[in-house]
């Protein structure tokens, strides 16, 4: 066993800390160059079997490991440096999951772990702007899953700082003041988005893509916009979602009938969803005529909504009762 004094317990499940003897390098290559190890502490799979200090092929996978589960931990960029330098690999292996990703409908869980990979990517690329740019759309996309809106703020909140960062270390091109513009509208920041629509609209040849984005910013310069930030109508979505795993719904109901009544978050978004899950409480309640509605218009914005379909199916099957 590794001694008490090298080790930190960090995960009694996974993890545990070594730190390095002084002398302690890593040899890589052909012709086994060695790469010192800093005296920090460094995440190992925990193995109480082993004996001794870690092999090299633990650190690497141990710090691999934990920093894809971690990414923001202490530590962060000095554990991305022993991985470019040491053990190239697994940034090769983290590049082409992150594309492999990119390829396939994912979920929020799979864009979670894909902004993850990127952060560690990020690491060791500051000033990336293609990078952070990525990083900002999946925040953005994943804000908008709709099992996350209960955290969506704070994912939008992270989008508009990679975006942010990505115009003040490159030239800014017009998709990322685009995002940075929506995100803002979101938030309810509408003098920012309005002042970025316009960097954009200027930037855009003639066509639809620049009159949509005129239209956008007659909206806020008129005052045709919400009267406060949509993303407090996302975030109660998100809270509906909530109480409906609690099964209350009645008060789920409650909340998704005033965002309809209201309008705004239905006029901005097109969410099946949202139908779904009101004809959902509303068949929960005994309102077999709204659900019925609510399903109907859920399939009316997306055809192939299993769940909207079954539920319709279900209510026709019992005549309503």
């Amino acid at each position: 066993m590794m001694s008490h004094q090298e080790i930190v317990c960090l995960d009694p499940v996974n993890f545990e800390l070594y730190t390095p003897e002084e002398d302690r390098s890593v040899k890589i290559g052909p012709q086994q160059r060695e790469i010192p190890l800093p005296r920090i502490p460094l995440p190992v799979p925990r193995n109480k079997e082993a004996e001794g200090p870690p092999t090299e092929d633990m650190l690497g996978q141990g710090i691999y490991d934990y920093l894809r589960q971690f990414p923001d931990c202490a530590l962060n960029k000095q554990y991305a440096l022993i991985l470019r330098d040491a053990y190239p690999h697994y940034l090769s292996d983290l590049a082409s999951q992150i594309v492999m990703l990119d390829y396939k409908e994912v979920d929020a869980p799979y864009l979670r772990r894909q902004i993850s990979y990127m952060k560690i990517l990020l690491l060791l690329d500051p000033d990336n702007a293609g990078l952070l740019h990525q990083l900002g759309t999946a925040c953005m996309e994943v804000g908008l899953s709709f099992s996350q809106l209960n955290n969506v703020r704070n994912d939008f909140l992270k989008a508009l700082g990679y975006f942010q960062r990505a115009i003040k270390v490159a030239v800014p091109d017009t998709a990322t003041l685009n995002c940075l513009a929506q995100i803002n509208y979101w938030l309810g920041d509408y003098p920012s988005c309005s002042r970025l629509w316009q960097q954009v609209h200027d930037n855009l040849d003639e066509g639809l893509v620049k009159d949509i984005i005129r239209e956008k910013i007659e909206r806020i310069e008129t005052g045709s916009v919400p009267d406060y930030p949509l993303v407090d109508d996302l975030e109660a979505v998100g809270q509906a979602l909530v109480l409906c795993g609690s099964k209350d719904y009645p008060q789920a109901l409650q909340v998704l009938e005033t965002l309809e009544e209201q309008g705004h978050l239905l006029e901005e978004f097109s969410m099946p969803e949202f139908h779904y899950l009101l004809g959902f409480c509303r068949e929960k309640v005994g309102d077999v005529g709204g659900a019925f509605s609510a399903y109907d218009r859920a399939l009316e914005l997306n055809p192939h909504y299993d769940d909207a379909l079954q539920g319709r199916d279900r209510i026709l099957e019992t005549g309503g009762q």
